[in-house]
């Protein structure tokens, strides 16, 4: 199943016209409607992998984190993009679901990302521990 759909957005990546989407926000809608297809199984961990690939912690969907990832801090609306932050937005997006998908396509890919995650997100907690008590430590 995996495959079949690195194909279809590499296609959409070459021809997005072909597919009706024009803009980042069309082709994220797409790639939604695409999970939504397969019963949200097919981004199932694309949230974590990517806050994992941005080193933070996040609630953006991952649309959002992608712009974060593109555009850095200057994140205005996905409506709101200049031509050349679209085009970059759209070609990280396909760059990113691909290698998310290789690593998801492999054997246990699943439970990889997975662990990734836990692993920084038990880092996460513990640097933000630290911040607390060296707050509750501050006169």
């Amino acid at each position: 199943m995996i495959s079949h759909f690195r194909d279809l957005f590499g296609h959409v990546r070459l021809r997005p016209g072909m597919y009706g989407v024009q803009t980042y926000a069309e082709t994220a809608s797409f790639v939604t409607g695409c999970d939504a297809a397969t019963g949200w199984l097919l981004l199932e961990g694309f949230h974590e992998w990517l806050m994992v690939q941005l080193d933070a912690e996040s609630s953006l969907t991952w649309s959002a984190l992608i712009l974060e990832l593109t555009l850095g801090t200057e994140r205005p609306s996905a409506r709101q993009l200049s031509a050349e932050a679209e085009a970059a937005a759209h070609d990280r997006l396909f760059d990113l679901l691909d290698q998310f998908l290789a690593v998801k396509e492999q054997r246990d890919g699943l439970r990889q990302v997975f662990a990734a995650y836990s692993a920084r997100r038990a880092e996460w907690d513990a640097l933000l521990a630290e911040e607390l008590d060296d707050e509750d430590a501050s006169p």
